[in-house]
C-alpha cells in the first residue's frame, strides 16, 4: 500500500512542478479553474493506464510516460510563452507556418524557465521509467478500464476536454483540413473578368463583432457611446436599416465577404480577398480573433488568401484579453506602404465578456454601487465596450485620412446583440430571436479624393441585408467581377428591394412587424 502511495506521489510530481513554475513565472489570473480540473482528470487517466496490467512491455510504459510528460511540457511552456493553454489555434498556426517562421517564433519565446522546466522533466523521465509500477489492488484491470472510460466521459461531457492539449492538437489538425475543404472558392479568377471602372487606391473593410446598432449614439441611442463618430458624422454615410442574415459569426461573416447569399448556392464562390488579389491590389488581413475555432474556419480560409495576414489573439472569445488597439501599429505601417491596397480589419469588438473589451479609461458607464441589477451592469459594460469600439473605428478612419489618397473605409458588424433589450436575456439565440440581434451598424467613410461610381446614391433608410455587402463593396470601389450585380449594391441608384429572410427562412420585416421604407 505504501509503495503505491509513494509511486503515485512520484507520478503526480510533474503536475505539481507545472503549477510551481506557473505560479512563479505567469500571472495566476490568467488561469481558469477548468484548466486545473482538466489537468487532474488527465493525470488520473494516465495513472490508470500506467498502473494497469494492460501494458506489460517497457516500450508501452515509456510511451505512456512520454505522452504524460510531453503533455505537461506543451501546456506549461505554452502558458509561459504566450500566457495561454495550448489551443487549437496554435495547432493551426503550426500547420500554416514554414520552418523559418517556427524557428523565429521559438527564438522569440524560449526562456530560461522554459528550458529549465523541460530539462527537469527529461531527467525525471529517465528516473521514473526504471520504477516498477506494480498494482496491489484487486480487480486492477477492471478498475483501470472503468476508470479510463469514466474519466473520458467526464472530460467530454463536462467540456473540460476543451482545455486538453492533445484534444486541441487533433481538433486543430482536423479543423485545418476541414477548413481547406469546407467551402469551395473559385481559384482561377482572371483579371480580364474583372471590370475596374475607378482609380481608387485604398480600401479598408472593418468587420465588427457583436455590435448592436441600437446601442450606438450615432443611431439615436440615449447615451454618448459614439462621440468620436458623431463628431465626424457629416463625413459619414450612416445606414440605419441594415440587418445581418444570422445571429452567429459562422453563418453571417462568410455571406458578408463572399458571393454567398441566402438565395444562391453555387458550387464555387468568389470571396472579396481573391477578387482584389486578381485585380492587382495588395491585400492585408489583421484579426484580433483567433484563427481557428468552432466559428472561424471558413473565415480564416479567406483570410489566408491575403498576401499578408496576422492574428493577434488565440484565446476563446470569452477569455480573450487582447484589446483591439493592438492592430493599430501594423495598420499604420501598412497604410504607409506604396501601392494600391485593401486592408481587412477583424475586431473582437463588443463580444462577451463585455468588461474585457475596453481599458479602464473607458469605464464611463459601469460606475455603480452594490444593489444594481445584473441587467443594468450588463448594459453598462456593453455600452463601455461600444464606447471603446467607437475610438477604434474612428482611429482607423483618422489614420487613413491623413494619407491623402483616394480611399474609403466600410464598417459593418457581423451581427447584433440582445442586452435585455427585447427580452429577458443577453447574447444571441436562434431559438429566441430579437430585432437587436440582427440590427447592425453599416457606415461608409470616403476621402475627399475618392472616386464614386456614376450611379452612387445615398439613401440612409434603404432596407438592406448584409449578404450583399460583397457586391456593394465592388460597386462603390469600382472593382467588380463580371458575375456581380450592381442592383444588389446598397450604394446604387438601381438597387432592387427584396424579401429579407434571416436564418434562411424568416421574413425579418414581417416577423418583427417593422415599417416599410
Amino acid at each position: 500500500m505504501f509503495k503505491n502511495i509513494n509511486t503515485i506521489a512520484l507520478l503526480v510530481f510533474p503536475l505539481v512542478l507545472k503549477y510551481v513554475f506557473l505560479l512563479c513565472f505567469i500571472d495566476w489570473a490568467l488561469f481558469d479553474i477548468q484548466d486545473v480540473l482538466e489537468d487532474v482528470c488527465f493525470v488520473i487517466l494516465m495513472g490508470l493506464l500506467i498502473y494497469s496490467d494492460l501494458r506489460t512491455k517497457q516500450f508501452f510504459k515509456d510511451t505512456l510516460l512520454m505522452l504524460y510528460l510531453l503533455y505537461l511540457v506543451i501546456e506549461t511552456t505554452s502558458y509561459m510563452a504566450v500566457s495561454s493553454n495550448f489551443s487549437s489555434s496554435f495547432m493551426y498556426l503550426l500547420l500554416e507556418s514554414n520552418p523559418d517562421e517556427i524557428k523565429e517564433f521559438s527564438s522569440a519565446y524560449v526562456s530560461l524557465p522554459i528550458v529549465l522546466f523541460i530539462l527537469i522533466l527529461v531527467i525525471f523521465f529517465f528516473k521514473i521509467r526504471k520504477i516498477h509500477f506494480k498494482n496491489h489492488f484487486k480487480h486492477r484491470n477492471v478498475i483501470s478500464v472503468v476508470g479510463v472510460v469514466l474519466t473520458i466521459f467526464i472530460l467530454k461531457f463536462s467540456g473540460l476536454i476543451e482545455s486538453n492539449a492533445y484534444h486541441n492538437m487533433v481538433r486543430g489538425t482536423y479543423g485545418y483540413i476541414d477548413l481547406q475543404n469546407s467551402i469551395k472558392f473559385s481559384n482561377n479568377l482572371k483579371k480580364e473578368d474583372i471590370n475596374i471602372t475607378l482609380k481608387n487606391e485604398v480600401l479598408v473593410v472593418v468587420l465588427g463583432e457583436s455590435t448592436a446598432r441600437r446601442h450606438m449614439q450615432i443611431y439615436g441611442y440615449k447615451r454618448e457611446t459614439t462621440p468620436k463618430l458623431n463628431a465626424i458624422k457629416n463625413a459619414l454615410y450612416v445606414y440605419d436599416n441594415v440587418i445581418s442574415t444570422d445571429v452567429f459569426t459562422l453563418k453571417s461573416v462568410p455571406k458578408i465577404i463572399t458571393s454567398i447569399d441566402i438565395e444562391t448556392n453555387n458550387e464555387f464562390n468568389i470571396h472579396i480577398v481573391e477578387l482584389f488579389n486578381a485585380a492587382g491590389y495588395d491585400t492585408y488581413w489583421l484579426s484580433n480573433q483567433r484563427p481557428i475555432s468552432y466559428h472561424d474556419n471558413a473565415i480564416s480560409k479567406i483570410a489566408s488568401s491575403s498576401k499578408w495576414f496576422k492574428f493577434y489573439n488565440h484565446l476563446k472569445d470569452k477569455h480573450a484579453l487582447v484589446l483591439d488597439e493592438v492592430l493599430l501599429p501594423d495598420y499604420q505601417k501598412i497604410l504607409k506602404k506604396a501601392g494600391k491596397k485593401v486592408i481587412f480589419i477583424r475586431l473582437i469588438g463588443t463580444h462577451f465578456d463585455y468588461n474585457k473589451r475596453y481599458p479602464k479609461a473607458y469605464n464611463r458607464f459601469a460606475l455603480h454601487d452594490e444593489g444594481v441589477s445584473k441587467e443594468d451592469v450588463m448594459n453598462d459594460e456593453y455600452d463601455n465596450a461600444v464606447l471603446y469600439n467607437d475610438y477604434i473605428v474612428s482611429e482607423l478612419i483618422r489614420l487613413l485620412e491623413v494619407q491623402n489618397q483616394k480611399s474609403a473605409l466600410l464598417y459593418v458588424s457581423d451581427h447584433g446583440e440582445n442586452i435585455y433589450d427585447d427580452t429577458d436575456f443577453f447574447g444571441r439565440s436562434e431559438e429566441v430571436l430579437t430585432k437587436s440581434m440582427f440590427e447592425i451598424p453599416f457606415i461608409l467613410w470616403t476621402s475627399k479624393y475618392f472616386e464614386y461610381p456614376d450611379d452612387f446614391i445615398y439613401k440612409p433608410n434603404r432596407k438592406f441585408m448584409a449578404d450583399h455587402t460583397f457586391e456593394s463593396i465592388g460597386h462603390v470601389f469600382g472593382v467588380a467581377h463580371k458575375t456581380m450585380n450592381s442592383q444588389r449594391s446598397i450604394f446604387s441608384s438601381s438597387f432592387e428591394n427584396r424579401t429579407r429572410k434571416v436564418i434562411d427562412k424568416i421574413d425579418f420585416d414581417t416577423y418583427f412587424n417593422t415599417q416599410d421604407e
